[in-house]
């Protein structure tokens, strides 16, 4: 906890209060304790590194994941879009912590990678997985070219088996509503910020089994959401707590995927 609570202090001395950064560590606070657990057991997990441990965070956002690697003095590699990295209170907080920051406006390409190889030990990539709408064979192939051999890749992600979802999806099939995001979700959000594709535990082993043989998944079905069952939406929230009892129905996922060795990549991208 102690590396967390620095995080916390961070938020509290230099984040506005009822801003976005704010509201965002709020409601994601259990998720950053859950990977701060994980990163304990780093040392048995990736026992092979030698020296600092290098790190790239996919999608770094407000950089409160960021600043729990710092904290435990990892080389720390910030990517995200420019209009992340335009925010005054990043780019503060990134140079208060020594993270390096790079810009990406085309996660599809990673352009920024084209020649790096075995650089890094571990990869975060948080809370995109559902975002994704391009194919993701590229971005992937660049992901396992960058990692080392024995390097991981973690990733939280929604769970499609989700109850309060599969109920939601249910009641919107049967009365003929819609399939998938509704068209107020997508009129709602900015780009980034639907939900166009949740995955199952099985899915996403599937998902990194197709694109290399090379890779072992762990999927550990969770919750980090806390809900106080009070009005409005009781509905949603009794059958958050119901499905968060279970596995199957728990509403995220913690993935973590190892790449023991670098033998063979799976599959190409298809061509038009």
């Amino acid at each position: 906890m102690e590396y967390f609570n620095k995080l916390e202090s961070e938020i509290k001395q230099h984040s506005i209060n009822g801003s976005n950064d704010q509201v965002y560590f709020g409601f994601h606070k259990n998720r950053f304790k859950r990977f701060d657990q994980f990163l304990d057991s780093m040392a048995q997990r990736i026992p092979h590194a030698s020296g600092s441990i290098k790190v790239l965070e996919i999608g770094s956002h407000y950089l409160h994941t960021s600043i729990l690697l710092a904290n435990r003095s990892f080389e720390v590699d910030a990517m995200d879009v420019e209009e992340f990295w335009q925010l005054d209170f990043v780019k503060e907080r990134a140079e208060r912590y020594g993270l390096n920051p790079i810009i990406e406006n085309d996660i599809s390409r990673l352009n920024s990678f084209t020649d790096v190889y075995d650089k890094y030990d571990l990869v975060v990539f948080t809370e995109i997985l559902e975002h994704i709408t391009f194919n993701p064979i590229q971005f992937w192939k660049l992901v396992y070219q960058i990692l080392k051999p024995g390097g991981l890749i973690y990733i939280s992600t929604p769970n499609a088996f989700a109850l309060p979802s599969l109920v939601r999806s249910f009641k919107n099939t049967v009365l003929l509503k819609s399939i998938g995001i509704t068209v107020d979700d997508i009129m709602s959000k900015v780009t980034y910020g639907h939900h166009w594709k949740e995955y199952s535990a099985k899915e996403v082993k599937r998902y990194f089994g197709v694109l290399s043989p090379d890779f072992e998944v762990e999927v550990n079905p969770y919750s980090y959401k806390v809900y106080d069952f009070k009005p409005p939406q009781m509905l949603f929230k009794l059958l958050a707590k119901l499905g968060n009892m279970t596995n199957t129905f728990a509403e995220d996922l913690e993935v973590i995927v190892s790449l023991k060795k670098k033998k063979r990549w799976g599959v190409h991208e298809p061509e038009y």
